[in-house]
């Protein structure tokens, strides 16, 4: 019988052609049945220690993207995007066993003296400031002594405000409506809600309508769909779901305080590309200066929201360039190659709400 354990050169090839073929069989499923399938190997490999015999690749690192971590979900529609308690301690395990966790800055310092970082090179990121950052996230990483980032949409934070894409998941899966129609010139305007699929589909379609127009029109086409819904039945689904609510100043600063690096992800959470030159320079040095007044200097660190190349351009590089921030992140799902990598669009990995999804992508971004 092979002792794999001993033999990790052969223990990496056995897992290098798993996971070629778990992923060439994925990609012709739907997207949710790939998923699952990438899922069941990444728990496989988690279960058998199989990135502990990643290679050590010069010059690569990863940035994780979380978001949203929560200690249970108590409605799997709702909160099918947040990642559970559980599985984000199995996920922390196997960096903790198998790759290095290092701060941004670090990487950053890399990039910049175009150097190696050190093998298999983690950085974690937290968008949009959810108070679950501080009351969940910050005690598990906190224990294993792993840096983490914290970037705060800083208008969001000051008014406690809920951010409109969570909003959208509990209007169309738990409001009072099972139709919806929109007077929208463009995309599917009418949508029924009866079913699960039903509301998903009109999720994304709504979602991805709304997410990178001017901030006017998106101001309009979203007043629209609150305006179906009493501010009565907005309140009270709200408070059904606490762990969509963001922090407040005073625990951005118990944040700050406990050597977190707390940065700016914005002012009031728009895709900054589609807006006027004017309007970017507000949301980033708006934010900026918010933050500076509630929590005091913090880094010099930026994630842009919604980080997808439309929410990208030359104007919001240059300003942020010229405002002193040292980095930028995006959310092109890429690792970072420490010798050529832009340091205005650094691309991150989306941590999926699921340890083995995460565990199969770094697995295959790390394998070559």
């Amino acid at each position: 019988m092979l002792d794999l354990a001993n033999a990790p050169e052969l223990r990496r090839k056995v897992f290098a052609a798993l996971s070629w073929r778990v992923e060439a069989r994925a990609t012709g499923m739907s997207p949710r049945r790939g998923q699952s399938i990438r899922r069941g190997c990444g728990r496989f490999m988690e279960w058998a220690g199989a990135h502990r015999s990643l290679p050590n690749i010069p010059y690569r690192a990863a940035i994780l993207c979380f978001h949203n971590v929560i200690a249970h979900r108590r409605d799997p529609e709702i909160e099918e995007e947040a990642l559970e308690l559980p599985q984000f301690r199995r996920l922390l395990r196997v960096l903790r066993d198998a790759f290095q966790v290092i701060s941004l800055a670090e990487l950053v310092a890399a990039i910049r003296e175009r150097r190696s970082p050190p093998p298999r090179s983690i950085v974690i990121s937290f968008d949009d400031g959810y108070a679950t950052n501080h009351t969940v996230v910050a005690e598990e990483l906190a224990a294993l002594g792993m840096p983490w980032s914290a970037f705060l949409p800083a208008q969001i934070i000051e008014t406690g405000a809920r951010q409109w894409t969570d909003d959208l998941y509990l209007l169309i899966h738990r409001g009072s409506l099972r139709h919806l129609r929109l007077p929208w010139s463009d995309g599917p305007t009418e949508f029924d809600l009866h079913t699960v699929q039903q509301r998903r589909e009109a999720l994304h379609a709504i979602r991805e309508s709304c997410r990178y127009l001017p901030e006017g029109l998106r101001r309009i086409r979203l007043d629209g769909i609150y305006g179906l819904y009493s501010q009565d039945e907005i309140d009270a689904l709200r408070a059904r779901y606490p762990a969509f609510a963001p922090m407040t100043w005073e625990q951005a600063r118990e944040l700050k305080a406990a050597g977190v690096d707390v940065g700016s992800h914005g002012l009031t959470h728009v895709a900054l590309a589609p807006q006027t030159p004017q309007a970017i320079r507000h949301e980033i040095t708006g934010a900026r200066d918010l933050i500076q007044a509630r929590i005091g200097e913090h880094s010099r660190h930026f994630s842009y929201p919604y980080g997808r190349q439309a929410s990208i351009s030359q104007d919001t590089r240059i300003i942020l360039t010229a405002l002193g921030y040292h980095c930028a992140l995006t959310l092109e799902q890429s690792t970072v190659d420490t010798r050529t990598q832009n340091l205005m669009e650094l691309p991150r990995l989306i941590a999926p709400p699921s340890a083995g999804r995460t565990l199969f992508n770094l697995w295959q971004r790390f394998i070559r």
